[in-house]
């Protein structure tokens, strides 16, 4: 039994080994992986359910659906197996962290650059895809440090009573030590699912998942229940090399004498495409921002209902446009990072701008 969080914020935090606990009570560890003839696109619920693979959408869910599932899941396509634990990370991917707002569909942030969609009245987003060319981090300055920053589909966390993110990108990075020298650009995949309040565990590093700079990966986030979400992500780039992965929601401990845990559920309230500037682990600092160039996130699409896998399709008609800013002294004033354009219903672009 388990209590669902408010919008308020916890008087008590649990510790980092109660977190990294929890992390690990939430993955569900799946079957072998189906072997490399299966054929996904004619198996039928039970199969694709036993191997934990996207459920295939229901009728009604329109042609887009449908379109976008048999790309994903056509060949070629390997599914890896799933190794824990995954490796530790030292950064961490959150909401974002509201500037200021404008009159129609922008806004600013500190950390957040893309864009937001929200369920219609009555609904809830039950099914998020996304696709994009990993970017290739370049160093914007000769500054030494670390400079990253993550791309991600995600559902929840957008607004300020959000109290939970469930998500799945990339994070790309590239440091310039502090003698000058330049290493390489490097990614890595990963899921998280985001509560209030966390400072003290990272995303789930997916590290036998294949992800290089420049790579075409394809992802889908599914609600299967709201505290149930199954995360899957494919590399086009790679001979199809795929991962799925099954997150509980995280629930964190409750002080005596309430006793039963309290647990952060997904709601399915907004629906997300986001370039991230990602926050230092166990910290409120964000690392610098490196030169992503053009992020192009394509084939953005959800699905909505009332339960189970929705009916109700929704493009970017309606999006929030989401510019990352940053506070910048002699002279005091606000600048830009990174801004974000929409290109058609389904396609939506963030730019580097420094």
């Amino acid at each position: 039994m388990s209590a669902h969080a408010s919008g308020l914020e916890l008087s008590k935090l649990p510790t980092r080994d109660e977190l990294i606990a929890s992390l690990g009570r939430q993955i569900l560890l799946p079957p072998p992986p189906p072997p490399k003839d299966f054929d996904a696109l004619n198996a039928d619920a039970r199969e694709l359910e036993f191997y934990r693979l996207p459920p295939k959408p229901p009728p009604g869910a329109g042609r887009t659906a449908e379109a976008l599932w048999a790309k994903l899941l056509s060949k070629p396509l390997e599914v890896l197996p799933m190794i824990y634990p995954g490796s530790a990370p030292d950064f961490r991917v959150n909401r974002g962290r509201l500037g200021a707002g404008y009159p129609g569909r922008h806004e600013t942030s500190f950390n957040w650059s893309g864009a937001c969609i929200a369920a219609t009245e009555g609904a809830q987003f039950t099914q998020v895809w996304g696709a994009w060319q990993v970017p290739k981090a370049m160093a914007p300055s000769a500054a030494p440090g670390d400079y990253r920053c993550s791309t991600w589909i995600g559902i929840d966390g957008h607004r300020r009573f959000d109290i939970s993110l469930p998500q799945i990108g990339t994070t790309q990075k590239i440091v310039v030590a502090a003698d000058g020298s330049v290493g390489p650009p490097s990614a890595e995949a990963w899921v998280q699912w985001w509560f209030r309040g966390d400072r003290d565990t990272g995303p789930w590093i997916l590290r036998n998942f294949p992800v290089r700079p420049e790579d075409r990966v394809r992802c889908v986030l599914t609600v299967l229940s709201q505290d149930h979400v199954r995360f899957f992500i494919k590399n086009e780039m790679q001979g199809g090399k795929s991962l799925s992965v099954d997150l509980l929601a995280p629930t964190i401990p409750n002080p005596y004498p309430i006793g039963f845990p309290i647990e952060f559920p997904a709601r399915g309230r907004t629906a997300e495409w986001v370039t991230e500037r990602p926050t230092v682990l166990h910290a409120t600092d964000l690392y610098r921002l490196p030169d992503y160039g053009v992020t192009k996130f394509e084939d953005c699409f959800a699905l909505a209902g009332t339960g189970g896998i929705g009916f109700q399709p929704q493009y970017l008609e309606n999006a929030r446009l989401i510019k990352m800013i940053e506070i910048r002294d002699n002279p005091h004033r606000t600048a830009p990072l990174s801004k974000t354009d929409k290109l058609d219903q389904q396609t939506v672009q963030t730019s580097f701008v420094g």
